[in-house]
């Protein structure tokens, strides 16, 4: 038989030198897996470059990139150095002579190691080190807001430190000392793994033997852990005043008369800890700082958790008033200024209302020439039937704008024809990525007008660069400037973009290819040198990727400015560590895809976003350059930021203020224009106005809820000691054009309106208490207006609309309306103040069941409603002759006698200027 050693190796060769077949497909696997896993994050990292530097916002992509390294860096080199000199040390402190009964486990170890013991050691400290500092590269964020920390210039009640401290300061220091003292029990460990391995610890029956230079190390030690302890309980004193123990959020009784001096009770326990194993180097027993470590423990839990609960319990709700008072007016003053609704901010104005006549509502009929007969909500179908029909373009969303239509300014919908690849006839790769790549652009219908045939009045609006490459819906990647033909748009030109990424060279094609795993970037012969991949193209998703410390709004909406669609999106610099303002809550109802957190307590809507539709280019517009948060951020990236007024006026001329933020403000409102003293009792608050269901109430089939409410954060419950309204769904605030309450004018402004009732538990409270209004005007942008109603309170919107679908003639109609296939529904409830007096407005609309089962939404009748009177008619007009005999006031809501086929071609006119309606 032959020996093992005389038969041939099995290298990987035949006998004729080649190599096997299986070698080839392990050693093609092996580099297929590095590039794939590998190669493909650099090729991430590259390509990430390069769509910065196309935006001309390389220092963006740097500026994130050096902070995480220099955080990286800084833990990097820290945990080096604990790690170093106490291995170092313990090495020091080896005996001279390794004992003889050291575990079997030990002697095995050193056996397999040998003389590279220490260096096995090092290492594995080096990985340790990696391991506990890369996950600090997350916190870029606030280390960049600790480097450039501002002064709000307010002080906090209870340490009279500045709010700046608490928002830019607090949350970097907390997190270091966080990690330090998990670094230093991963020292402590490793280290007491090295003495084991030195000798140092002998575990021998009964009782493991430790040398003293030992205990002395590990001493040491310990007394940094508790040192590191006290100084977090110090800084933890700061945390408490956003606590949520008491009647409101912040440092009320129980924290500052029990969690406090629990605290600092415990500051003394760690630091004597600390002093304690100290003292065991001079020959103190280590009974000592044993039982103050179990002291230690024993106030932890009775002190800070049971103390301060059993005083809230037994100290602070028998008299919870008299108790909190100093604590409650902290936060109503806090909590003003945290939602920017300083008293002095908001504009009150007292309105006494009166029965209309006809004469009197003839003499003021500007207010009703403004009324929104077209809900964007309801009429997106509608809007999607007549202007998305073409395959590949799709009508995703309707905004509510202000445009000139003919003589005067007019409320109008907006709408974009997005691209829809899903409805794309050409599936392709071509015609996903190369031919359909763009929408194409916009069309508007005046708000207030239908036409004969219950259509809108739609109009083209005539753009130079119609092309919509970048849109709120939009996902994936296009190349333009191909050889293939891109869909048609207008004039079809080439595409002249600048901030795509030019496909230049292979390296930049194979890099987009292997980031994509797509080969047809690499291989298409389409793509040329001047071609250039338009990546992250959904408007969203662009900003979060090149401003991700901002908090984006839901709803981008379309602007035209110099011939081009601009997306323009509200962005808030928020925080939840304003010391004693009260939190967003899960009682505040947002919209759907809202970018606010309920933890925040503080909210400023300091930037305006705008994206171009045609090139993807970004702007950050500083809306609120006194915004502290805001202030730092350009501290980081100073060029990322456009002055505010260095916005060009045709942009400036259709800035909305944030439905988001006026949701948080009118909530807060309703409650904290309360002085301190009546916040308790609740003594004249509000309530936002319960929601009218879109549903007729004679309608078995309404069950829907009566409004959408977001709860998309949990939709939390508030502390219960703080009294709130029931969970209904709340009015929904509108965009309209305001003409001023008292006397009338005629000079509109474009506001957002919702209404209050006032406070109750159960919402038996239903009448109209008050309205709210936020500027969107130029001039007056972002001043809120609060209309108090003086008594007698007339009936609030809920009542206005129960009314309304139980009225005779209109429960008539919506019977007869109603059933085969076609279902009622009412459009926004209007609050329109009129002379003296206030008239309710509501479109009434039919929804019709397609073949293919969706719902199409057609108008029919505008239903008013003032003092108890209500009617219904095909025109705003006929409806206010119903109640108001006599009215015959033009009011221009119905336009054109001849129908028009909504699916003939609209040729692109002047904007504001309707389309003519052609015959069918």
């Amino acid at each position: 038989m032959r020996r093992p050693s005389d038969l041939p190796r099995n290298d990987g060769r035949t006998r004729t030198g080649r190599i096997s077949g299986r070698a080839v497909l392990i050693t093609v696997g092996v580099l297929i897996l590095v590039v794939v896993v590998f190669g493909r994050a650099v090729a991430r990292f590259y390509v990430d470059f390069l769509w910065h530097d196309g935006l001309g916002r390389s220092d963006v992509f740097w500026g994130v990139l050096r902070a995480k390294l220099t955080l990286f860096g800084l833990f990097l080199v820290s945990f080096l150095v604990l790690a170093g000199v106490n291995l170092l040390i313990a090495d020091r402190l080896r005996p001279t002579r390794f004992p003889a009964n050291v575990h079997p486990y030990v002697e095995r170890f050193h056996e397999v190691f040998g003389h590279r013991l220490r260096l096995v050691r090092y290492v594995g400290a080096g990985v340790l080190a990696v391991m506990v500092a890369l996950p600090t590269t997350s916190q870029w964020q606030s280390w960049l807001l600790f480097r450039n920390s501002q002064s709000f210039g307010r002080a906090d009640d209870q340490f009279g430190a500045d709010v700046g401290f608490y928002v830019f300061d607090l949350p970097f220091l907390a997190f270091v000392l966080d990690w330090l003292f998990v670094a230093m029990v991963l020292v402590l460990m490793i280290t007491l793994l090295t003495h084991v391995l030195n000798g140092g610890v002998v575990f021998a029956a009964p009782t493991p033997s430790v040398r003293p230079a030992t205990k002395g190390h590990i001493a040491v030690l310990l007394a940094v852990l508790a040192a590191l302890k006290a100084a977090d309980y110090w800084i933890s004193r700061y945390e408490t005043t956003n606590e949520r123990r008491g009647f409101v959020q912040g440092a009320t009784y129980a924290v500052v008369n029990a969690q406090l001096p629990s605290l600092m009770l415990l500051v003394l326990i760690a630091v004597l800890t600390a002093g304690l194993y100290l003292a065991t180097l001079r020959g103190v027993s280590w009974r000592v700082p044993f039982i103050a470590s179990c002291l230690w423990l024993v106030v932890l839990v009775a002190g800070n958790l049971i103390y301060p609960a059993a005083v809230q319990s037994l100290v602070v709700r028998p008299n919870q008033q008299a108790r909190e008072a100093p604590y409650i007016s902290r936060n109503v003053l806090a909590t003003r200024v945290a939602m920017d609704l300083s008293l002095d901010q908001v504009i009150v104005r007292e309105i006494q209302l009166s029965s209309l006549t006809a004469t009197d509502v003839e003499a003021d009929v500007a207010p009703l020439q403004d009324v929104r007969l077209l809900d964007p909500d309801l009429m997106l179908s509608r809007f999607q039937i007549d202007q998305g029909q073409e395959a590949g373009l799709t009508v995703a969303d309707l905004d509510p704008d202000r445009y000139l239509v003919g003589d005067r300014q007019q409320q109008v919908l907006v709408a974009a024809r997005e691209l829809d690849l899903g409805g794309s006839p050409n599936q392709s790769w071509q015609g996903r990525h190369l031919i359909n790549t763009r929408g194409c652009g916009l069309v508007t219908a005046p708000a207030g007008q239908v036409q004969q045939t219950d259509r809108p009045v739609y109009t083209n609006v005539e753009l130079t660069r119609p092309e919509l490459y970048f849109s709120p819906t939009l996902t994936g990647y296009a190349v333009a400037g191909t050889s293939e033909t891109e869909r048609e748009c207008a004039a079809n030109e080439p595409y002249s973009g600048t901030s795509g990424v030019r496909m230049s060279s292979f390296v930049r094609r194979a890099a987009f290819a292997l980031a994509f795993l797509d080969y047809s970037v690499l291989g298409s012969g389409a793509i040329e040198d001047d071609s250039q991949m338009l990546w992250v193209r959904n408007v969203r998703d662009r900003l979060d990727k090149l401003a991700p410390f901002l908090s984006y709004d839901g709803d981008p909406y379309p602007v035209v400015v110099d011939g081009r669609v601009k997306w323009v999106v509200d962005a808030y610099t928020t925080t939840n560590r304003y010391p004693y303002a009260q939190r967003i809550g899960g009682d505040v109802q947002l919209t759907v895809g809202s970018g606010l957190s309920r933890d925040a307590n503080y909210v400023r809507n300091s930037v305006k976003a705008v994206v171009d539709a045609y090139d993807g280019s970004v702007t950050f517009y500083v809306n609120d350059p006194e915004d502290p948060i805001i202030q730092a951020w350009q501290g980081a990236f100073g060029e990322l930021f456009t002055p505010g007024d260095e916005m060009p006026a045709e942009l400036r001329e259709h800035l909305r203020y944030p439905e988001d933020l006026f949701r948080v403000q009118t909530d807060v409102y309703s409650k904290y224009r309360l002085e301190p003293a009546a916040f308790f009792q609740r003594e004249g608050a509000w309530s936002i106005a319960q929601a009218p269901s879109s549903q007729p109430r004679v309608d078995d089939s309404a069950t829907a809820p009566a409004g959408p409410a977001d709860t998309a954060d949990g939709g939390a419950v508030d502390e219960p000691d703080l009294a709130s309204e029931s969970s209904a769904a709340r009015f929904e605030p509108y965009y309209t054009m305001f003409h001023g309450v008292q006397p009338p004018s005629d000079e509109d402004e474009f506001v957002l309106l919702r209404p209050f009732v006032p406070f109750s538990r159960n919402d038996e409270r239903t009448q109209l208490q008050a309205f709210m209004t936020a500027s969107s005007d130029p001039a007056t942008y972002g001043q809120l207006t609060a209309y108090l109603v003086l008594d007698p309170l007339p009936d609030g919107p809920r009542t206005i609309a129960n009314n309304m679908d139980s009225d005779p003639d209109v429960s008539r109609e919506i019977t007869l309306q109603s059933g085969g296939g076609t279902r009622v529904r009412f459009g926004d409830l209007q609050i329109v103040p009129v002379g003296d007096g206030l008239i309710y407005v509501r479109p009434f609309y039919i929804g019709v069941t397609q073949p293919n089962g969706n719902v199409v939404t057609e108008y029919r009748y505008v239903v008013v409603s003032h003092q108890e009177q209500t009617a219904y008619g095909r025109s705003l007009q006929e409806a206010l002759a119903g109640i108001f005999p006599g009215f015959d006031a033009e009011l221009g809501d119905r336009l054109g006698e001849t129908p028009i086929d909504p699916t003939d071609p609209v040729e692109p006119v002047e904007p504001g200027v309707p389309v003519e309606p052609s015959g069918t």
